[in-house]
């Protein structure tokens, strides 16, 4: 049986994150002073989507047994994140027009500095977690072998 039996969440959370990310770059070109903050969330935004994919790859391979201990906090963490970078990506959005890149009309990023600031360290929280979630399985499978 599959540890993370949820693992759907997991990718889900992976393409999300993904489609964030796309709409951060989507600003960059035009983000002048805000750049910074678009490269620190692209990049915490990036390194969850691949703690993710390596959770996913963990709970399908050889390893799973070492996520059964956290499972319950890996699937609750997957959900927040999902919930976080759904209302995220609502943000980024640009209300659905379609504006040719030809135009030369640039998207105005619509975070402010404090806002980026406060997603991030939510996000690096829920990181913090997962990596946590995945330590512990590990102490727990190490405890069961002893």
């Amino acid at each position: 049986m599959d540890p993370l039996s949820d693992a759907a969440s997991v990718i889900a959370v992976v393409q999300v994150a993904g489609k964030v990310w796309s709409l951060c770059w989507e600003y960059y070109s035009g983000a002048g002073d805000a750049k910074h903050d678009i490269d620190r969330l692209m990049g915490c935004t990036l390194a969850l989507q691949n703690l993710l994919q390596h959770v996913r790859d963990l709970a399908k391979g050889p390893g799973a047994s070492k996520l059964v201990a956290s499972k319950g906090l890996i699937e609750s963490t997957a959900r927040e994140l999902e919930r976080e970078f759904k209302s995220l990506q609502k943000v980024l959005e640009p209300g659905g027009q379609d504006i040719p890149k030809s135009s030369g009309w640039c998207l105005e990023w619509p975070l402010q500095k404090e806002d980026v600031e406060k997603i991030i360290q939510l996000l690096e929280r829920h990181k913090t977690t997962l990596i946590t979630a995945m330590d512990c399985g590990q102490m727990y499978d190490a405890d069961y072998y002893l």
